[in-house]
């Protein structure tokens, strides 16, 4: 009589990872999974969930942090802990868009000034102190805008 599959083995799974333009890790999934493996990088194998399971078990962390940007790279076939400094331009980046984005909300609201002022129900002393502000909102957007 021919020896029945012992039930209790374990497949081996393939673990694949994708990377962006700068080796930062953007994808994780198991052989389990992957129809084709076209673009994707084989970084290990084994048994188990972490295996069989990789998009949510293989890595400690999320692919992400709190703020969009990738946690993992890939180093010399290893992945990698992105380090803070490795994220500090993007933060500042981040950083960046986001007060451009506050300051240019600041200027539309204040947009009805201008429209006053030209039609002569207003002005400018009566506004000296939002045009100021203005002007420094301004300034600021172009400072920011030109670091990026």
């Amino acid at each position: 009589m021919k020896e029945s599959f012992n039930e209790f083995s374990e497949d081996i799974y393939l673990v694949y990872i994708q990377i962006d333009s700068l080796n930062n890790v953007t994808a994780v999934n198991s052989s389990a999974f992957l129809d084709s493996v076209d673009g994707w990088i084989l970084i290990n194998e084994g048994m188990g969930d972490k295996y069989h399971h990789a998009q949510n078990n293989y890595l400690d962390k999320p692919l992400t942090d709190e703020n969009g940007l990738y946690n993992y790279k890939l180093v010399d076939g290893n992945i990698a802990e992105r380090t803070e400094a490795d994220k500090a331009p993007e933060l500042s980046r981040i950083d960046s868009q986001r007060e451009i984005a506050e300051l240019k909300t600041k200027l539309a609201q204040t947009d009805y000034i201008a429209a006053k002022i030209a039609e002569g129900s207003a002005t400018v002393e009566e506004y000296s102190e939002e045009i100021r502000k203005r002007r420094e909102w301004r300034a600021r957007i172009n400072e920011l805008e030109n670091n990026q």
